[in-house]
């Protein structure tokens, strides 16, 4: 309700009081929740930094390991092995939820050297290279896992902030300046209903004055 339809009455005042109460309660949610967010927001942004930099050193070792083994064993062969080793689908993705807001949780397990390849055709740089590999895809998935969560928390951050900055800026100052102006309305409004139970006790006054004469 606009303020100037708003009209002077005590009921619509307290009506008014009680709105402003409820949206600073929402307010004081709403800003706790944005506090959690953000905090939370920090802490995934330096785990993933940290964790970025442990996978590019990663990548560099098995890059070296993976150029030994073709080295030691020739880029032919290396292709025909690479062709026989199962896709590894031994991951899962659990999905939770923080202050609305979908984080999720990757589980993998690096497997251990497999039998997809005779050990007679490979050599112990094939097998440091696909162990360096395996560890390799574990903190890919985490780093995946959290640039996921870090993008969802932003996108809750700025639908909360959005919503706070309502509540600070438009609606509470809204609703302050109605009762405000109710509130001056109702005491303009008492004030006419003296004046005018004044003016008519002193005319009774008179009156039996005059009557008494």
């Amino acid at each position: 309700m606009e303020i100037k339809s708003t009209a002077p009455t005590k009921a619509n005042l307290i009506a008014a009081k009680d709105h402003l109460n409820l949206l600073k309660g929402g307010l004081d949610i709403l800003d706790k929740s944005r506090k959690a967010l953000i905090q939370a927001h920090d802490s995934k942004i330096k785990q993933r930094d940290k964790l970025n930099d442990d996978v590019n050193d990663t990548i560099k070792k098995v890059s070296r390991n993976f150029k030994k083994a073709m080295v030691t064993m020739g880029e032919s062969k290396l292709d025909d092995i690479s062709r026989i080793v199962p896709v590894d689908n031994s991951i899962e993705l659990k999905e939770s939820e923080f202050m609305q807001t979908k984080v999720y949780d990757i589980n993998f397990v690096p497997t251990m050297l497999n039998l997809s390849y005779s050990f007679y055709e490979t050599n112990e740089a094939f097998d440091v290279a696909l162990l360096s590999f395996n560890e390799l895809k574990y903190k890919i998935y985490k780093l995946a896992e959290l640039d996921t969560t870090i993008n969802n928390l932003d996108r809750q951050i700025k639908k909360t902030s959005k919503k706070v900055n309502s509540l600070e800026k438009v609606q509470i100052p809204k609703t302050e300046e109605r009762i405000k102006t109710i509130s001056s309305l109702i005491e303009e409004k008492e004030r006419e209903e003296f004046s005018k139970t004044k003016m008519v006790k002193d005319k009774k006054i008179r009156d039996e004055k005059n009557t008494a004469n």
